[in-house]
């Protein structure tokens, strides 16, 4: 073995006894699942290639997660470019996070709130790119005259769970603008997906919170059509991002590196051609795929609806210019406003787990909207 080889496998025997408390103490998740998931093996594939697995947090599974794995995946970019990737989804950006600490995975996709609460738990933990720009948002049917967080007083708000990202970036929005989260508003837990939008159309709840994807793809199921509420919560960059270990890093170098590439290349055909990669997903997950009589009218909706996700998932950073690169203050800015409101409850060591340089070198030299533009010509 040599020293390089010595040195990786002593550090993993350092890590790990610090992984198992950190999973100890982590969200429950179901065993099948994580039978499921398998286990994130480290031997190269039979065509050479390296194995890499992940999780979208968004249990709906819908077209909006199309860049994480299921694109990649159709378009053959991961055998391309020496991975053979392995996609699916968890309960929730915590579960998928769990499943990373637990060494199932190598990649997890969540929000920033859950990811620097897990890295307080398991300092092995990077963010390794982000999504830059307004990722967490309230909307509220367009007739409710609910335009900004200010306008939520009296209201009854749904989100995922309480206790969910979701959840926290609400009080943290209502607190920014003087309201009292338990006096001011009722917040209720709805899950996701279809019962968000039935709980919009019976008037259980008068908005709902959660990722730019989630609304788009419930506004089919709304009877009225949905608009972003303003608040401190869509404002703050890098709120959605993409983890893996200092394990991977450290051994699926190159392989991450691809992985990013195709991921923002990904955000660049969704933006693009958005109708390609919602097939792209539908085909990939076809559970999720909408049933023949409805196809086309579901393709163009959902196409219509996703296309702003994608454009904020590919765009460059303020600073940096580099999609998925932020500066250290803007990560600064958005870490700081979830300690303000104990969205975070623990300082957590931000510049230690915030390393985004697989991106940077994934990025250089490419611009992914021109690229995405000769793509889809081709």
């Amino acid at each position: 073995m040599s020293i390089s080889s010595l040195a990786t496998a002593a550090r993993r025997v350092r890590r790990n006894s610090r992984r198992t408390m950190a999973v100890a103490l982590a969200l429950t998740v179901s065993s099948a699942f994580l039978a499921a998931c398998g286990g994130s093996d480290d031997e190269a594939n039979a065509d050479g290639t390296t194995p890499l697995s992940g999780v979208n947090g968004d249990p709906s599974n819908g077209p909006s997660g199309a860049p994480f794995g299921s694109v990649q995946m159709r378009e053959g970019w991961d055998k391309e470019e020496g991975y053979t990737l392995k996609w699916d989804v968890a309960q929730s950006a915590a579960a998928g996070l769990q499943l990373l600490s637990a060494g199932k995975v190598d990649i997890a996709q969540g929000s920033a709130p859950t990811a620097y609460a897990a890295a307080k738990l398991d300092p092995d933990l990077r963010i390794i790119g982000f999504l830059n720009g307004p990722a967490y948002l309230m909307v509220a049917p367009e007739d409710s005259g609910i335009e900004t967080a200010a306008d939520l007083a009296g209201k009854k708000i749904g989100v995922l769970a309480l206790g969910s990202a979701s959840d926290m970036m609400v009080r943290g929005s209502l607190l920014e603008v003087g309201l009292d989260p338990d006096k001011d508003v009722k917040i209720l837990p709805i899950g996701v997906g279809a019962p968000m939008a039935e709980a919009l159309n019976s008037g259980t709840v008068d908005a709902i919170a959660g990722w730019e994807g989630m609304w788009q793809s419930i506004s089919a199921l709304t009877d009225t059509p949905l608009q972003p509420v303003q608040s401190a919560m869509s404002d703050l960059p890098g709120m959605m991002l993409q983890t893996t270990t200092q394990d991977v890093l450290d051994e699926k170098h190159d392989a991450l590196v691809a992985y990013m590439r195709n991921f923002y290349k990904g955000c660049a055909l969704g933006a693009e051609d958005p109708q390609r990669v919602v097939e792209d997903h539908w085909k990939v997950f076809s559970n999720v795929a909408p049933p023949t009589d409805k196809y086309d009218e579901q393709l163009a909706d959902q196409a219509d609806w996703n296309q702003n996700f994608f454009s904020i998932c590919a765009a460059p950073g303020d600073s940096s210019g580099v999609p998925g690169v932020l500066s250290e203050e803007e990560v600064a800015t958005a870490y700081d406003w979830l300690r303000k409101y104990n969205i975070l409850e623990d300082d957590v060591d931000v510049e230690s787990i915030v390393d985004t340089s697989v991106t940077d070198e994934a990025m250089k030299g490419l611009d992914v909207a021109d690229w995405a533009k000769d793509y889809a010509q081709g």
